[in-house]
């Protein structure tokens, strides 16, 4: 088992940040009813539907978990931070003071198929570095209760995912640029991975992790117990018998996937790959065991989202076509479930509740049944912005709409 006190090796990072240790905060239970809603004009994407229901209290955009809204409320900049949870009436009934610099959470889960998550981050003085010294911690928490399940474990920094992903990084989350990685296990929040000790940690889903350890591609359990490895894996008959290699590919543009793609590249005579070798095929596998569910084109770099449901929807070109397709992808079934051609510069622009939401030339756009790929509607250019954030099984959805310098966040009904 591969794991590590993070304290003292991070605590000279983390003295950058101008932050007061203090102990780690209580959910405070809270009883707060909604605000009033705003006033909603014009189109509406599908399903959604007005009047508003009520105001979100966040100050960024919440995520659905459980049966509540999750989400940041900050009055001003630098100011205290709160996570708060709401319900599907707008009702706060849990909120959990964090320090101003940890914005970053996550929804997850420990299995596939099971209860919902948040992760939470937070700075926590460090015994080992002295009176000014801290840590990054994260924890879990119950959406509907605020309950902690496990935490607070040390991090090398922010939230970078894919999932349950953390590094010290200087600009914002969910992104490649970082330091040094680690991955908990969704399950007990304990150090599944932490690439000073030789890893390089790719990618955590619902309890899955995939990562580059002893020279190879290699896909975790939450025991540690080995799923997959790049042996297991079939190279395409579209390489033929060149040498290849495989590596980790274009990443998920929403936190974390149940599906990874892959890139395949020549390798020289010892078997190794050129960083900036020309890509010579890209695969699309489940993560949790590297089955193949698309062969695709290497000249269109694939796009995927995906979703707390287990859910992917990748827009690529397969292989041997020129035309792009949109594909949705399910963790439980060894194929795609359904496939629709793609509009002309169709790109995607969110995978919410059980709608893909899409934009394309003109700013017309589509929603797209995620379960079925079933066009539902098409959506106008003045409805391609007001894409929801977060919706909860049979509503409501919250959206960003405009109105009180710069926008609100409303909850909404569904069809």
């Amino acid at each position: 088992m591969r794991t590590a006190s993070l304290a003292a090796p991070l605590a000279a990072l983390l003295l950058l940040t101008a932050c007061v240790p203090r102990p780690t905060p209580d959910v405070e239970p809270r009883d707060t009813p909604a605000t009033p809603p705003p006033s909603v004009t014009g189109a509406l994407p599908h399903p959604l539907e007005g009047p508003a229901l009520w105001t979100a209290p966040f100050s960024s955009e919440p995520r659905a978990a459980g049966s509540s809204f999750v989400g940041v409320a900050q009055e001003k900049a630098g100011g205290p931070l709160h996570f708060l949870g709401v319900d599907r009436d707008g009702v706060t009934r849990w909120a959990t003071e964090r320090d101003p610099s940890c914005t970053g959470f996550t929804v997850a889960r420990a299995e596939e198929g099971g209860a919902e998550f948040v992760v939470l981050l937070d700075r926590e003085p460090d015994p080992d570095g002295g009176v000014l010294a801290f840590v990054t911690t994260a924890s879990a928490h119950d959406p509907d209760t605020g309950e902690r399940l496990w935490g607070p474990t040390g991090v090398p920094g922010t939230l970078v995912g894919p999932g349950l992903v953390f590094a010290a990084q200087a600009g914002s989350v969910m992104t490649e640029a970082s330091g040094p990685k680690a991955a908990l296990a969704a399950g007990s929040g304990e150090v599944l991975a932490h690439e000073r000790d030789g890893d390089t940690v790719l990618h955590e889903h619902h309890g899955t992790l995939l990562l580059h350890r002893d020279g190879e591609l290699r896909a975790l359990g939450a025991d540690q117990g080995e799923l997959w490895t790049r042996a297991d894996l079939t190279v395409p008959e579209e390489l033929g018998d060149q040498p290849v290699s495989v590596g980790y590919g274009p990443r998920p543009s929403s936190d974390s996937g149940a599906a990874v793609v892959l890139e395949w590249t020549a390798a020289d005579a010892a078997g190794g790959a050129d960083q900036d070798r020309e890509v010579l095929l890209y695969t699309v596998h489940h993560l949790r065991t590297g089955e193949r569910l698309l062969t695709l084109a290497p000249d269109v770099r694939p796009r995927l989202l995906g979703d707390g449901l287990d859910r992917t929807v990748v827009l690529a070109a397969p292989a041997g076509e020129g035309e792009a397709r949109l594909y949705g992808l399910a963790a439980t079934d060894p194929e795609p479930v359904w496939e629709l051609p793609a509009l002309p510069g169709e790109r995607l622009a969110g995978l919410v509740g059980d709608t893909l939401y899409t934009a394309a030339e003109g700013g017309a756009g589509r929603a797209v049944e995620a379960a079925t790929g079933g066009v539902a509607a098409e959506l106008p250019p003045e409805a391609s912005d007001l894409t929801p954030v977060a919706t909860l099984p049979g509503g409501p959805a919250v959206l960003r709409v405009p109105g009180n310098g710069g926008g609100v966040l409303a909850a909404l009904p569904v069809s």
